[in-house]
Order: C-alpha cells, then structure tokens, then sequence
C-alpha cells in the first residue's frame, strides 16, 4: 500500500508581510499608470485646432486713462445660501451701486461676469433713473439676487477656505473710456450676513481688467482690455465639523484597533478580529465623511489623514500575525517577549500616528 504523504500548510510571517507589501506597491503601480493613462486618453475635439491655450485672463488693474469715466462701484451684502460645491455655484443677495459724473450710462452695460442662469440673475433698480446728487454726480442703487459660479477649491477639505466671489465688468466699453473704482468705504454686508456652515471672513474688493486676448471679430478694435471689479467674501468651515464629526470617530476606532496590542497573546481570535473590525469600519467613515463634497480626482485633507489610519490599522494587523507565529505553546519567557514587543509597538503606532495627522493639519490649514 503506498502512503501519499500530504503537503504542509503554514504560515510563513515574511511571506505574509512581503505579500502584503506587494499588494501595496501593486495599488500604488495600479493608481500612477490609470493617472497616466487618463491623461493620455484624453479626447481630441474632431476638426481643426485653432489654438492649444485659452484666451481671457484677468490681471490687476494699471493706472486709468485719463480720457476714462470713472465708475465707484460699492456692494453690500444681505445673505449668501445655497452653497453647492458639487455645482460650483452659490446664492447671492445684496445691493449694489454706481456712482459716476459726466454723460456716461455705464448701468446699461454693466454685466455680472460669473452669473449662472441669467433668466434667474435679478436686477432691480431701485429708482427708475439715476439720482443727482449734489455734487453733480449720478448714483444708481439696485437690488441683486442670483445664483453665481465659483470654482471652489476642496483639497483642504473640511479645513477648506473659500471665496464667493461676485465679478462686475463692462461689455462694451473698454478701460480708455469705463473704470471701475471700488467703494472701499462703504462696501460691506450685514451684520446679519450668515453662510449656513461656514463663518464668515470678511469682504475684499480686486480692481483688474480683463484682456480677452480677441477682439471679438471687431477687426477696428486696438484694445481688448475692460475694466472689472471681483467682490470676495472669504468663508471657511466650521471647525466643530473636523474636530467632533469627522476626527473624533476616526480616533476612537483607531484606538479599539491599538487596544487589540494590550491583549494577551493568548487571545488569538479576538486580538485577530479586531484590527479586521477597525479596517472595515474605517472603510465606512471614510465614505461617510465625503459625502458633503462630490467625487474629486485628488486626495483632499479627509483622504490623507485617511490614508495614515489605513497604514496604521494594517501594521498593527501585521503585528499580530507576526505574535501569532512567534508564542510558541504555552511558554511564559515568548510571551514575555511578545508583549514587550506589542508595548513598544503600540507607542510607536499612536506617535507616529498623531504626528501625522498634526502635521498634514497644519499643513493644510
């Protein structure tokens, strides 16, 4: 009778770690040449390229010309709402003015350059036309509301800060015969003025001209320069949604993975399962704490620190496997040394960890 001698299964801890390696530099190989390809797969407009940059840019605003009408342009600002960073957009209302002298009608071609929706965009003059004042100058007040585009920056976030900005320009007469001048003094907003979310910064005015670098099929324009004012309302995130919601939950799971190192070696199971537990929770929180922003390319702020807690739960499940093979039966001096080793381990994790997490904070704030 021949006897089939069957093969030995076991566990070998530096094939384990070298596996899980591997996994790792796998995803990471994975990720980079998906980017690449992306890029290169890109899709190429059928017909003739006509140029391979855009055109209008705005840059900061030079002297006036003498021969121009100088327009002050003031805001003030009643609410903001509706901040949809998946759109890119936000609500507006306020007052805005116009104070010139001369013969100039600068309201009648006055235009919001980053309106959405211009069935939706409300303009309201409050006096059927412009007021004399004494000085001989011309004012005219209006009621705005509307909804504006913003491209919103979320690599920080939930420590993001954002501007709603409001960009006013001419649309027919270029910056040798309209300026805009901003009413510093008198621009603000209420003290009522709430983002539901956010606190607000403040408000900042920019004086530029926009050069579209076309003249627009006007083959007698020599100048493609118009002059336009950007109000910004910076805002930022309320920091009780990183600390409390986002941060805390995260810590606590951390700190249930890291306690599994406290156990005893003879624990096996438990010690095992709960890292297993950690990860899987983790995966969960880091979904729910994205769902305030849409899908984004990058890795924002949330992702990072993510990223860290992943690398941490899977080194202390590392760390168990290893004590796994290392107690041998029952022996007291492999468990003395196994415990020694998770001690040490346990503070080594929870430093780094923190340290991590402090410095991707403040280097994102």
């Amino acid at each position: 009778m021949t006897v089939v001698k069957m093969p030995k299964f076991g566990f070998n801890p530096r094939k384990i770690a070298a596996l899980l390696l591997a996994l790792v530099a796998g995803s990471l190989v994975l990720g980079l040449s998906g980017c690449a390809n992306s890029v290169s797969n890109s899709q190429t407009p059928v017909g003739q390229v006509v140029t391979n940059h855009p055109g209008g840019v705005y840059k900061p605003a030079g002297a006036p010309a003498a021969s121009a009408t100088k327009v002050t342009v003031g805001m003030y600002g009643i609410n903001a709402y509706e901040i949809d960073t998946a759109a890119n957009t936000f609500y507006f209302k306020g007052y805005l003015w116009l104070r010139w002298t001369g013969d100039a009608d600068p309201v009648s071609t006055l235009e919001f350059a980053n309106s959405v929706e211009e069935w939706g965009l409300m303009v309201t003059n409050l006096t059927e036309k412009p007021q004399e004042l004494p000085n001989g100058a011309h004012l005219q007040v209006m009621r705005v509301q509307g909804r504006f585009f913003e491209p919103f920056d979320l690599g920080n976030y939930p420590l993001d800060k954002q501007n709603l900005q409001i960009t006013l320009e001419d649309t027919v007469n270029d910056n040798t015969k309209i300026v805009y001048v901003p009413d510093n003094g008198d621009t603000t907003y209420d003290s009522k003025f709430q983002v539901p979310g956010w606190t607000v910064d403040g408000i900042r005015v920019s004086m530029v001209d926009h050069n579209y670098v076309s003249n627009l099929g006007d083959t007698t324009a020599t100048n493609s320069d118009y002059s336009a004012l950007t109000f910004s309302i910076g805002i930022h995130r309320a920091q009780n949604l990183f600390w409390w919601k986002l941060l805390l939950p995260l810590l606590l799971v951390l700190i249930t993975n890291w306690l599994a190192l406290l156990l005893s070696p003879k624990y096996v199971e438990v010690r095992t399962a709960m890292p297993a537990t950690a990860l899987l929770t983790t995966v969960f929180l880091q979904q729910s704490s994205l769902d305030a922003i849409p899908q984004v390319s990058s890795l924002v702020l949330m992702d990072l620190i993510y990223v860290v807690a992943y690398a941490t739960i899977v080194l202390t499940f590392g760390q168990i496997i290893w004590d796994n093979h290392k107690v041998k039966d029952d022996a007291d001096e492999s468990h003395r040394k196994v415990v020694r080793v998770d001690r040490i381990s346990l503070v080594l994790q929870a430093a780094a960890t923190v340290a991590a997490i402090i410095t991707l904070v403040v280097l994102h704030s």
